[in-house]
Order: C-alpha cells, then structure tokens, then sequence
C-alpha cells in the first residue's frame, strides 16, 4: 500500500510538472516582469498636493518623471516623459473654468497617462461642447476617484462623468503623502528607499548610483525569512502554477463572492456615483496587460463587471486590440501607441453614446 501510494504521489506529481510546462511553452507567453524591479522618480521638487485625504499634483507645473526596471542587476529605462498639470492639479494642458460645462473623465495612471503624459487633451478638439477634466491619478481607485469628484463639482459644473476601471483598481484603498515621502521627492539625499516615489535632480545628475541604493534598501531584507515569510513565498509560488491558479480561478470566478473589506468600500463609492449621476455616468472597462498575456480577466474584473451590470447599462470596453505592442516592455502601461488607442477608442464611445 505504502509504495502504491508513493507511485501514485510521484505519478501525480509528473503529470502535473509535464502539463505546467505545457502550459507555459505552449498557451502562455513568458511573462518577464515584477512590480517590485520597478523604480518610479520625478524630478526633484514639490510633486503633489495633499487634499483632505487625497491628493492632486502641484498645480501649474511641468514635472519631469521616469520608470527605470531592474533586470539582471541592471536597470533599464523604460520611459522618460513630461507631466504638465493644470490650475487644478490635474494632467492636462488646459486651464478649467468653473462656469463652463464639463466632462469628467474619472481613473487611475492610465487616464493621468503614466509613462507617456497627457493624452484627454486630444478630446478637445472632438468634443467642443464639453471642457474635458483628467481625473486621473495614479494608484487610485474608486473611493479616491469619489473623493477627488467631491472636491471638483464644488468648483466645477460636471454634467457628466466617464470612469475608465481596470479589476486592480477595486482592490486599492485611499492613500495620501506623508511627510517622509514628500521629503523624499524634494530631496533625494533623505530618501530611505521605502516612498514609493522618489525625487531626484535628473538635470544635474546621473541616477544610477542613487538607483543602486534604492535596490539595496528594497531587497535587503529578503535574505532574512522568518515563517511569516516562508508562508509567503510558498503562497506566492503555488499561485504562480497555471494547473494551481487556472482550476482555482474558474472556481473562484463561478462561485466566489467577495467579502475584501476594500473591493466592498469601492463598490460603494461605484454607488454613490451612480447615484449622483444616473444616466449620465459612464463606465468603460481597460484591459489590462497580464489580462492579455493570460488570455482571461481577473477575477477583480469579472467581479468588477457583474457588479457593475446590475447598476447601470453604460458599460464599455476598450480591449487594446489584444495586442501587446500597445504595451512597455517591462511595464504594465501603455506606450505612446497605446495612449493613442485609449483615445481613439473614448472618443468613439463619447460620440455614440454621449
């Protein structure tokens, strides 16, 4: 029995080696990425601006900022661009008048257009009626997209709203700007490693040394496992397995309800917006990057989705084409070609729906 059972064990196991490396060699492309190898770092100065609890960038402002990815010990740049913002501390060349009808379009670093600069400008020249607002702020979701459309429709005359979401944004809480991090941003010499977003004098120097230390500071502690970390990695490895996570996920996408204290507060923020707005908010789904290379939505998305059909019809969906090449190589955001795909598709739905 016992050796009946071993050979069962060792059977099961192969079978499963064999099919996970058919999946990866046959189904799925090789995904070469990691969020934790990339570094965010703006131009050294005063970068955003703390509102109640959220937050805007400095307003009037032209505000240098890269992505640099840690790959094989070396860093690749993978983007260099220019963030100009306006009186209100939004992405976006045009200055807003409080008087003139407005559109707002709602999101996270793909409305602000992270990695390429602003890209809603393009909506003026098609839709003269409406004076278009960028509120989109990066690693925001919707409880922070309801708090930033408070602040602007008492200043603002918003007779419509379109929210672009992808399934991560439900999964995000509020988060605002300590004083380390500012700090941080405005000189880069107190920075600790741990902001998230650094500052730095990309005029006068190279980052590469500074790059370096913000490696060592991120990764130092890796060598260190304790239990908690142990479970972890276990947790993280399994889940990395397609014959893992593929079973597990269409069980979940079936049958799982989430009770996620954070997907269930930006449910309700999705509610008050509907509730404000009616017919005359709009929502428009943005396929993500991995939702591509794996071929299905996450299950945030899906999740995301049925919420949303049970509250309103203004649903949309801008699927990239499925294309890859609309994406950085080693980064989860749009390129130039991308931005310029997001455009072409709003702009298609603004004209037929709106």
């Amino acid at each position: 029995m016992k050796k009946n059972f071993l050979l069962l064990v060792i059977t099961i196991f192969i079978s499963l080696a064999i099919i996970e490396i058919l999946i990866r060699s046959v189904v799925y492309k090789k995904v070469d990425y990691n969020y934790r190898n990339t570094f965010l770092l703006f131009e050294e100065g005063k970068v955003f601006e703390n509102i109640d609890n959220f937050f805007v960038f400095k307003p009037n402002s032209d505000i240098t900022a890269s992505t640099y990815y840690l790959k094989n010990n070396n860093f690749i740049k993978v983007n260099n661009y220019n963030i100009k913002t306006n009186n209100f501390g939004l992405v976006q060349d045009n200055d807003l008048s409080p008087n003139k009808e407005s559109l707002l379009i709602l999101g996270d670093s793909l409305v602000q257009g992270q990695g390429y600069g602003n890209w809603t400008d393009n909506l003026y020249k098609d839709f003269k009626k409406y004076q278009i607002i960028n509120g989109g702020i990066l690693g925001t979701g919707p409880q922070q997209f309801l708090q930033l459309e408070k602040y602007l429709s008492k200043k603002l005359l918003i007779s419509k709203v379109i929210l672009l979401y992808i399934g991560d944004d439900f999964r995000r809480d509020m988060y605002n700007h300590d004083e380390q991090r500012l700090n941080c941003l405005q000189n880069y010499k107190s920075c600790n490693g741990a902001e998230s977003f650094y500052g730095f004098p990309f005029k006068n120097k190279n980052p590469e040394k500074f790059l370096n230390f913000l490696k060592n500071k991120r990764f130092d502690n890796d060598g260190d496992l304790n239990l908690k970390k142990i479970r972890r990695l276990i947790k993280k490895k399994l889940g990395s397995l397609y014959v893992f996570n593929l079973p597990i996920g269409f069980l979940k996408n079936t049958f799982y309800k989430s009770k996620n204290e954070k997907i269930l507060k930006n449910f309700e923020a999705i509610e008050k917006l509907i509730d404000k707005y009616g017919d005359n908010i709009h929502f428009v789904n943005l396929i993500q990057k991995d939702e591509i290379i794996f071929k299905k939505k996450s299950y945030e998305t899906i999740y995301a989705n049925s919420f949303l059909s049970k509250k309103t019809n203004n649903i949309y969906q801008c699927n990239f084409n499925n294309d890859l090449e609309l994406f950085f190589e080693y980064d989860q955001h749009p390129n130039e070609k991308g931005y310029s795909y997001i455009y072409s598709c709003l702009s298609k739905i603004i004209k037929e729906n709106l």
